[in-house]
């Protein structure tokens, strides 16, 4: 009887596609495990009947004045931030969870773009293993001795999981929480007032971007505003969605973090808007002396490009 077990198979499917949607929702979360996959998920788009974004203006910079007591002198050399070369650049790239080979490969990703760029003083501290360091709060300590003081500029980027109180690290002992006042701290020691980026990549993220983090020197970047979520995408997408953005504006050849930023926003928001959750919110903010700082390497990836 062909026509009655036809009859059983769509009695079953409206149940099939449920079930299917929400196991499909459940791997977004940037805050959930999600597949791992050596996909790069930078040439997603979604689809037309996504609609227009709406209005992202007042995400762009938060540039409220940091409290006298918190300001520090504007570094005098270089003249410019735009006159750094790419030597005089450290980087510390980190990703915090387990949960995903996203967030290695976010790190790891990011880290041979600036290699490739001419940073020399790169290190990476990856939770999966195979980084120079430990992800933990003594390996990237470690991590920022080993570059070095120096003069220049400093990066620091970590990607994986968040909440309100900070950035959890899956292979600390004790405590695993890097909260904005500790990374305050490192930065203090090992930056100091030379121009420094910090990037924050993953739920609640929006934390770091306290009073005691803002300083004319620091560009301050976070994947999503303080108790709001990040978001991954498909479960076999290489990264998740902010870093997936931000690798992306930077690969299209964003000159400066402010252009990378916002260029990253309606990427995020319309893969938000096509998914239908709540918006992650992304902000920012930079100081005053760091305004229009260049992304390392920037002339001569796009003398490359040429």
């Amino acid at each position: 009887m062909p026509f009655a077990s036809l009859r059983g198979v769509e009695s079953i499917r409206p149940v099939t596609v449920f079930v299917m949607s929400l196991i499909l929702l459940a791997s977004l979360g940037a805050c959930v495990a999600t597949q791992p996959s050596h996909q790069s998920g930078l040439a997603w788009h979604g689809p037309a009947e996504a609609g227009p974004l709406a209005s992202l203006e007042h995400l762009l910079v938060d540039a409220r004045p940091v409290p006298r007591d918190r300001r520090v002198a504007v570094p005098p050399t270089p003249a410019s931030t735009a006159e750094l070369e790419p030597r005089q650049w450290k980087a510390v790239l980190v990703s915090g969870s387990r949960a995903s080979s996203a967030y290695d490969a976010a790190a790891f990703d990011l880290g041979s773009r600036f290699r490739e760029r001419g940073v020399a003083r790169v290190a990476t501290a990856l939770s999966g293993g195979g980084g120079e360091f430990v992800a933990s709060p003594a390996g990237i300590r470690h991590a920022m001795e080993w570059l070095g003081d120096g003069e220049g500029a400093c990066l620091f980027f970590a990607t994986g999981h968040g909440d309100v109180t900070g950035f959890r690290l899956d292979n600390a002992r004790g405590d695993r929480t890097l909260t904005p006042g500790k990374l305050d701290r490192l930065l203090d020691r090992y930056c100091g007032d030379r121009p420094t980026v910090a990037i924050i990549s993953g739920c609640a993220a929006g934390v770091f971007l306290d009073s005691r983090m803002r300083r004319p020197n620091r560009v301050l970047i976070a994947a999503s505003a303080a108790g709001r979520d990040s978001y991954g995408a498909r479960m076999d997408d290489r990264h998740v969605n902010f870093d997936r953005c931000l690798i992306g504006a930077i690969d299209a050849g964003a000159s400066t973090w402010r252009e990378a930023f916002e260029r990253t926003l309606p990427c995020v928001r319309e893969r938000e808007v096509w998914l239908g959750v709540p918006f992650s919110e992304p902000p920012a903010y930079f100081g005053a002396a760091v305004a229009d700082l260049a992304i390392p390497g920037t002339a001569r990836f796009m003398a490359q490009m040429r």
